[in-house]
């Protein structure tokens, strides 16, 4: 289809990075018919070796139901809680060890390791038996993020954890942040996630383009959300004083240049913003969703920035498409740390 040629157009350079490199990449949801088609589709490609957290023998049913042609053992790896007793019992000490001290009862640490297949697939990146994980899907996506969050650490210095979606729209490629994790982040926490984010979309081989959004047009109001993106844009300044940024303005003015120009004679980009930085997780949400819905654009992601090591959580909308990209991001960032 259309969209797919244009999701595969922008995933290219991702793709590119991906290939060859044989991560392995662990599937919380190994059992879910999505995950496995894209594990097949990973496979085609050549990106990564799958590890999946799954029973055995609910795979050994479904694989040919579904008209999949990989083996496991062969061309996937698989964890099953139900008889892999002594990597569940290495991972079960190593979350232990974690876990106590971040607010899981020791009564549940066994279970959730075991009936988890996010902390599962979670410790088996955190103890370097895999390069990337991929979880969740088909649970609430906040509950899923929580479990990340005990687990893998933070990059040191980042306050917070923040998500970056992408859609495939007619006109190109548009990425909004924070659309999944902080509430409402302060002016540092905007600064933070501006610039994890500018350089996810160099990653995806585009030169950011990024509006800090607001109700408010370059000053016009003296409002919390309008000063706080206006504080926002000129850390971001001050840290990367050649990024073509520009704000606090309306999303019109973002997207269209001509309108820019009206506003503001020195605009410090051409051409429409591909990089939305919004002022709370409601505007950034509202305005991925709506805009996916009503355009039935492809979207990508979302991906967490800011972990000291490359997870991401799938929404429960997800499609195999929308995880196989996800699986293709996880290995580009591993690529890139050598």
């Amino acid at each position: 289809t259309r969209q797919n040629a244009r999701s595969g157009q922008l995933m290219m350079p991702v793709f590119e990075a991906a290939r060859g490199g044989q991560r392995r990449i662990a599937y919380g949801e190994g059992e879910d018919e999505r995950v496995l088609r894209a594990i097949q589709d990973a496979l085609d490609e050549g990106l990564v070796r799958p590890v999946i957290v799954a029973r055995r023998r609910i795979l050994k049913q479904k694989l040919p139901d579904l008209g999949l042609r990989f083996e496991l053992d062969r061309d996937v790896e698989v964890i099953d809680p139900e008889t892999d007793h002594e990597i569940m019992a290495e991972l079960v000490d190593g979350y232990r060890t974690i876990a106590s001290r971040r607010g899981v009862p020791a009564a549940e640490i066994l279970r959730h390791t075991y009936r988890r297949p996010t902390v599962t697939a979670a410790m088996l990146l955190r103890l370097g038996k895999v390069d990337a994980a991929l979880v969740g899907g088909n649970s609430e996506y906040w509950g899923q993020v929580e479990h990340v969050l005990r687990i893998i650490d933070r990059v040191p210095g980042q306050s917070r954890v923040y998500a970056l979606s992408g859609l495939i729209l007619d006109a190109g490629a548009l990425f909004i942040t924070d659309t999944h994790m902080v509430p409402d982040p302060t002016p540092e926490q905007v600064a933070e996630m501006t610039l994890l984010a500018a350089t996810e979309l160099q990653h995806f081989g585009l030169t950011p383009r990024v509006a800090l959004l607001s109700h408010s047009n370059f000053g016009a109001s003296h409002s919390d959300s309008a000063r706080k993106m206006r504080s926002a844009l000129k850390l971001v300044r001050q840290a990367a004083p050649d990024l073509m940024v520009d704000g606090e303005m309306h999303a019109d003015a973002a997207l269209s240049q001509a309108l820019r120009e009206k506003l503001i004679p020195d605009s410090r980009f051409d051409g429409p913003a591909n990089l939305l930085v919004m002022p709370t997780l409601d505007a950034a949400n509202i305005t991925l969703t709506a805009l996916s819905a009503s355009s039935s654009s492809p979207t990508v992601g979302p991906m967490l920035m800011g972990l000291s090591q490359p997870i991401h959580v799938l929404t429960p909308g997800v499609t195999s498409r929308g995880i196989l990209n996800l699986t293709a991001i996880a290995a580009a960032e591993v690529a890139r740390e050598g």
